[in-house]
């Protein structure tokens, strides 16, 4: 399993300098801002965004160097490559949440952001986004390869979030509400992830065994 890991962080680490740059390009608006408190979860979401498009990346780079076939002939088990995906996709989740909150503290502490329960409300909620979305992403990619998966991505996380900017304009969404829920949602919705990605992990580990390279 190690072994499995250490090939995932030589594979993209071409890539860090890359996602360094554009993160710093998105900490611009940052210190500019004038109201710090979005910003600071601004700088969490960016950098735990990056962190899921690692998985993409992994998959991305197994394609182009022929891994797929190559690691079948190695004394790993199916299912010991497909726990890698999830280690390795967790681990990018977890150090790109990290460097978000770190960031927000250094902005913090330099005056430009407030680090409050809004925060705190919003780590929740992108864990939990996190979390659904390596759920989500794993068993696509492995079922229908990668360049299907990323289109079927994008439709479904576009879809919902495109209906509910179009019944907010609506007024069909009760504002109200919806703050009054969020911190019930911010607890829950982790929750949630950590069960789908549960059943996600089980879903991947048969459809790839059941595939054939």
């Amino acid at each position: 399993m190690r072994g499995l890991l250490r090939k995932e962080f030589l594979g993209i680490r071409s890539f860090f300098k890359m996602y360094a740059f554009i993160i710093a390009i998105c900490i611009i608006p940052v210190a500019a801002a004038q109201d710090g408190t979005f910003s600071a979860g601004f700088a969490v979401g960016i950098c735990t965004f990056i962190g899921i498009m690692m998985c993409f990346i992994s998959f991305n780079y197994d394609v182009s160097s022929k891994w797929n076939k190559f690691v079948l002939t190695l004394p790993f088990t199916r299912e010991q490559i497909v726990r890698s995906k999830y280690l390795f996709s967790l681990i990018m989740v977890g150090v790109g949440m990290g460097l978000g909150l770190a960031l927000s503290a250094v902005l913090a502490a330099a005056g430009q952001a407030k680090l409050d329960t809004g925060l705190l409300l919003a780590a929740g909620f992108l864990t939990a986004c996190a979390l659904l979305s390596v759920s989500i992403i794993i068993p696509l990619v492995f079922k229908f390869g990668v360049e299907k998966s990323r289109i079927i991505v994008i439709v479904i996380f576009l879809v919902p979030f495109m209906t509910f900017i179009a019944l907010s304009g609506n007024g069909a969404v009760d504002e109200a509400a919806m703050r009054g829920a969020l911190p019930l949602l911010a607890r829950l919705l982790p929750l949630c992830g950590i069960a789908a990605l549960a059943v996600s992990y089980f879903v991947s580990v048969r459809i790839y065994q059941k595939k054939e390279e």
